[in-house]
């Protein structure tokens, strides 16, 4: 039953990706006429989080960032559904490394490396990340890439996440590459003596708990410091993924070295250091990052 589940969702989902790109962004941008204009898709949350991080602009001006970001959200939903069946050829054109050699040198050290990332650019693009400016160029293979996820509470949209992330998987291997953020940490422990490089998202409001505070876009904000901990066990170097559109259609990554030498680092160094490179970039591409996210709704005390 389940498996019919699947495919009666699957099927529809891969026959419309077919679609060329190009259809695909004008449907994109006509759904999100409707969702954003009509609807008002989480519009005081991103009119919020976009007045309290840029305080010194304008009403007009935030109306405007906010037009912005909501064209940015419909090229990453247009490119998502395209990107299932679209060929690792055709991607491989959309996207270019400004500096591999950062990563390619830990990787010629034999060393793991942890790409901490953001919600800015196309995310769903770093899963294939091995084969941008020329095969190699950082080093690692997709079969070493090891991405954090989400379980979801449902099967069939577990299994859809699944699917869409391993499609492009060279032989069936890259989609072993899922695991669980609450497994993650035993299975970079368990994995510690291999060359591996780990994809791992911090810019997320944190569980209840948390005591990790920053001042982050001009407000108080919890910050998720599971990559410090990781990094310090592991002594492998932290590498920021710095993703920003060119334009529709065609991206750039840069990496930024947040530690070379975690285990040398004073407690809490290595979060802010991620903080101020993350804000930095935002600041940059202001339009270029999950507004619609909910990211302030924990908040510390006392920072």
């Amino acid at each position: 039953m389940k498996d019919f589940l699947f495919l009666l969702v699957a099927g529809p989902f891969y026959l419309y990706s077919l679609l060329p790109l190009k259809i695909h962004y004008y449907l994109a941008d006509l759904y999100m006429f409707f969702i954003a204009k009509l609807l008002g898709y989480r519009k005081s949350v991103i009119t919020t989080n976009l007045a309290r991080s840029f305080p010194n602009l304008k009403y007009k001006e935030i109306d405007l960032l906010a037009k912005k970001f909501y064209k940015y959200f419909a090229s990453v939903i247009a490119e998502n559904f395209w990107l299932v069946s679209s060929s690792e050829r055709k991607i491989a054109k959309m996207v270019k490394l400004e500096n591999p050699e950062i990563v390619k040198q830990i990787q010629q050290r034999g060393d793991s490396v942890i790409f901490v990332g953001a919600h800015m650019g196309n995310w769903e693009y770093l899963g294939l990340m091995d084969m941008y400016n020329e095969e190699g160029a950082i080093g690692y293979r997709r079969d070493q890439f090891i991405f954090a996820y989400k379980k979801q509470r449902s099967h069939i949209s577990d299994r859809i996440i699944k699917w869409i992330r391993s499609n492009h998987s060279r032989g069936g291997v890259y989609k072993l590459g899922l695991v669980e953020s609450k497994s993650i940490a035993r299975f970079m422990i368990k994995n510690r003596k291999s060359s591996l490089a780990y994809f791992l998202f911090a810019d997320q409001c944190p569980k209840t708990g948390s005591k990790f505070g920053v001042t982050f876009l001009n407000q108080p904000t919890l910050m998720l410091n599971g990559s410090e901990v990781l990094s310090k066990i592991l002594d492998c170097p932290v590498v920021f993924v710095e993703m920003y559109p060119l334009n529709r259609g065609n991206y750039s990554i840069r990496f930024h070295m947040i530690s070379e030498t975690p285990s040398q680092e004073i407690e809490g160094e290595i979060t802010r250091r991620y903080a101020a490179v993350l804000e930095e970039s935002i600041v940059r591409n202001p339009h270029n990052w999950l507004w619609s996210h909910k990211r302030w709704k924990r908040v510390p005390s006392d920072i």
